[in-house]
């Protein structure tokens, strides 16, 4: 067994509790994203106000809730002209057991006085729970996206967040003096009946698992070890934020030992290779992702093919959502600055997501995915942060999957990775590999334009429908009787590595046979090294 720290986090932590003592201030402005810390809370699910209260609560005058918004990461209408948003509606899926914040969107009148005002967020579970969260506010203006604190919001936590639950939410008086004005026309409450609407949260099961591992760097004057603990913090909640999950469990390897030169592209290609080849190795689950993180000692990666600029990760592939492909579930980005980015970028494209392109990049992303539906790359809806606290602005930020340094997740990109996180959680229950996953054996093939090839088996087997090329191919000779298997190519994210992917025929004895690579245009010998055939029948099921 590999010697390892595990991170796991379920999401418990009341959202209510980060915005009590900022009243007033607009936090997420385009400017300003981040809320202000050491905030304390007033927050209670009894049904009373903790504050003081002078009269009787009686509804809110002056007060008209247009908007109720869900927020996990972007932001879903829940609400809307005084009733349910149904699924037609919604933008974006709504994850079971995730702190979420909810707001509500309020108009004042014309006459309208700044006061206090007590908001309630009911919510009603499906065995007939039902819980209260009652929080005072202080409302001076018509609620703007820009300060979560110009109108009410409630922090719900991962456990109420549960399928099937239903809310309302309502508006009150907390102070004598304006009984005598007419009942409000709608009633501030959302849906304005006082019956209760869905929140619209999935039954599925989200979960995502990681392996960090952190590179004991050795190359010419620079010598550094990479503090896994240390990154492990920002990294977990980076990826937690910006991806749909309950849960994320985050294992921090032992240190790798790397000794070959990370200034350079190829080096850093050999390094993804080998994080593929350690997921093999350990018996991962196809589920599981391998990231190795590595200092260089600050120092530019070139020749990556991207318009002369500094290459700072890598993935292994922009991969599928087959077992098949779990030999993909790898990459590798430099300790820098931005490297908790790097980090959910390069995910990304292990969890299948191409490249967005934006404005202002200042270098052309290879691959772009044309059917991003947002101009600019902008994230197109505000984006929230469940551990900062913090929005994003729609335009002022740009998917996670382009080149714009600031950035969060869309919309859109949210779905999608709800989509594969789904999938790949269901395995998780199932125990040892699946019947894909008992094949004789993969052959994975990393070959370079600079003529730098690396080879290596893992267990598995190419799904039935997996596409084929018509040029790419190896050749298996054993005692003069020659097999070729039509190799499935796909080009990394980054750079022009080609990766070559075949299945190994049935009874193969490697040791025996010649094996060549014929890539349409030559033919030759591969190289195979003993120590990396990963494919042997005890790393079928997870060590």
């Amino acid at each position: 067994m590999r010697p390892i720290r595990l991170v796991t986090t379920t999401l418990a932590l009341p959202l209510c509790l980060a915005f009590a003592a900022c009243a007033g201030d607009d936090v997420g402005t385009a400017d300003t994203e981040q809320a202000t810390d050491g905030a304390t809370g007033t927050g209670t699910d009894s049904g009373t106000s903790t504050g003081q209260v002078d009269v009787e609560p009686y509804p809110a005058r002056g007060l008209t809730i247009t908007r109720v918004e869900l927020n996990q990461g972007v932001a879903i209408p829940i609400g809307l002209d005084g009733a349910e948003v149904g699924g037609a509606g919604r933008n974006a899926y709504v994850v079971p057991r995730r702190d979420t914040l909810i707001r509500v969107y309020v108009d004042v009148a014309d006459d309208w006085v700044e006061r206090e005002i007590e908001g309630r967020l009911t919510l009603v579970q499906t065995d007939g729970t039902e819980k209260v969260i009652s929080e005072l506010f202080m409302i001076s203006e018509d609620t703007r996206d820009s300060g979560i604190t110009t109108g009410p919001y409630f922090g719900v936590e991962a456990g109420d967040m549960l399928p099937g639950v239903k809310y309302k939410v309502s508006l009150w008086e907390t102070q004598a003096g304006y009984e005598t004005e007419p009942e409000p026309v709608p009633a501030p409450m959302l849906p304005v009946d006082g019956s209760t609407a869905f929140v619209g949260v999935e039954d599925s099961y989200q979960s995502m698992r990681v392996v960090l591992v952190p590179v004991d760097y050795s190359y010419g004057d620079c010598e550094a070890v990479v503090d896994g603990d240390e990154v492990q913090g920002p990294f977990h909640t980076a990826l937690l934020q910006q991806n749909p999950v309950e849960n994320l469990e985050l294992e921090v390897h032992a240190p790798y030992k790397v000794t070959y030169d990370m200034t350079k592209y190829n080096g850093l290609n050999q390094l993804v290779n080998e994080m593929s080849q350690l997921r093999a190795a350990e018996g991962a689950a196809p589920e599981v992702y391998y990231y190795g993180i590595f200092d260089n000692c600050g120092r530019c990666i070139g020749s990556g093919d991207i318009n002369g600029g500094c290459t700072v990760g890598l993935a292994a592939n922009i991969t599928g959502d087959g077992k098949s492909d779990a030999w993909g579930r790898a990459a590798a980005g430099q300790l820098n600055g931005s490297a908790d980015a790097t980090f959910v970028h390069e995910i990304g494209h292990t969890q299948g997501r191409r490249h967005i392109e934006c404005a202002g990049a200042g270098v052309q992303a290879a691959g772009t995915d044309n059917s991003y539906p947002y101009d600019g790359g902008s994230i197109h809806v505000w984006g929230f942060g469940i551990r900062d606290y913090g929005l994003r602005h729609p335009t002022a930020n740009s998917d996670y999957m382009s080149y714009c340094s600031k950035s969060w997740c869309s919309d859109w990109q949210w779905n999608a990775t709800y989509k594969r996180i789904k999938t790949l959680s269901s395995w998780e229950t199932e125990g040892a590999a699946a019947p894909e996953g008992r094949g004789p054996g993969l052959l994975i093939g990393s070959v370079d334009p600079d003529g730098n090839e690396d080879w290596w088996t893992v267990p598995g087997a190419l799904a039935g429908d997996a596409e084929r090329s018509l040029d790419h191919a190896v050749r298996f000779a054993v005692d003069g009787e020659e097999r070729v298997e039509a190799a499935q190519i796909s080009l990394r994210p980054h750079g022009s590595t080609i990766n070559v992917v075949v299945p190994l025929p049935e009874g193969i004895d490697l040791e025996a046979a010649q094996l060549r690579y014929d890539d349409g245009d030559e033919v030759r010998a591969i190289v195979l090294d003993p120590a990396k055939v990963l494919h042997r029948g005890d790393w079928l099921t997870a060590q």
